[in-house]
């Protein structure tokens, strides 16, 4: 029996492997629920990531799609685990989308942030000045909550196989004094030291004088998975919502505006002596 549950990048990758599988054999989801013996609703089910299928169901379609028997194992295993609930579920209140589930998953990650501090690289205090801003009214108490999920999301810069993190921040962001000049020196400073002391973390700023245009649009962040493209997702967000990239060509977009911004900005070592040089202005 399929259980709806949180997918993770592995279910999401079952998921695609079962569609891409029913693609190539020319069917449509009716056609091929009707050689199973199913409803077109139930294979529908098994093409969508929150839903886990049995083992027994899986077995069914790669016999019926005629997929080599030495990949039905490895495929069987995406099944595996594939939907365990992740620290994040803690935070429900704080998170919402497949934000959180992307970041704690990708390999790669790189992030264009044009009026804010990237949300893994902020301050406790310079993040409660901006959540408090974003939602106000909200109880101390419930404040101190959402300022410890975001906290929690930077644990996966201190794992012991970390991701790599590329992140470009618009100068206009730290020229902002968001919570005051001590807020905005801490953070700055935060930053200068996360540059200096994290291998896997690289830093640029792209500063007023950056004759670019590419950058204009918003914020960026994708989510890339070198060993398997399939799974790059990008996002955008704005004042009236969020948006997913996760066709090839949207992601590939969000990526050639990644790469312009990076081009423009100042290169990493640069970068650190600027962070370096506001802290002490």
């Amino acid at each position: 029996m399929a259980a709806v549950m949180t997918p993770t990048i592995r279910g999401r990758r079952l998921a695609l492997e079962l569609r891409t599988m029913r693609e190539r054999c020319g069917l449509t989801q009716a056609e091929a629920a009707r050689r199973c013996g199913w409803s077109k609703n139930k294979l529908s089910r098994f093409e969508d990531p929150s839903t886990r299928p049995s083992d027994e169901d899986v077995r069914a379609l790669l016999q019926m799609y005629g997929v080599d028997p030495d990949r039905h194992q490895a495929i069987l295993n995406l099944t595996k685990d594939s939907w365990q609930h992740g620290w994040w579920t803690g935070f429900r209140d704080a998170f919402t989308g497949n934000f959180i589930m992307l970041e704690d998953q990708a390999p790669l990650i790189c992030s264009y942030e044009t009026m804010l501090v990237p949300g893994l690289l902020q301050t406790p205090e310079y993040a409660r000045t901006v959540i408090d801003g974003a939602r106000p009214g909200t109880e101390e108490t419930d404040l101190d909550r959402l300022v410890a999920a975001r906290m929690a999301r930077k644990a996966i810069l201190r794992r012991s196989t970390p991701p790599e993190c590329r992140f470009v921040i618009n100068e206009a962001a730290l020229r902002q004094t968001v919570g005051g000049e001590d807020v905005m020196r801490k953070q700055i400073g935060d930053l200068w030291s996360t540059a200096t002391s994290h291998a896997n973390v690289t830093i640029q700023i792209l500063p007023f004088s950056a004759a670019v245009a590419c950058g204009l649009a918003g914020p960026l962040t994708l989510f890339i998975h070198p060993s398997d493209h399939g799974l790059d997702t990008g996002h955008t967000e704005a004042q009236m919502g969020e948006w997913y990239a996760e066709s090839a060509d949207e992601v590939h977009g969000l990526r050639l505006t990644f790469d312009g911004v990076c081009q423009a900005a100042l290169s990493p070592e640069d970068s650190t002596a600027w962070l370096a040089a506001r802290t002490h202005e």
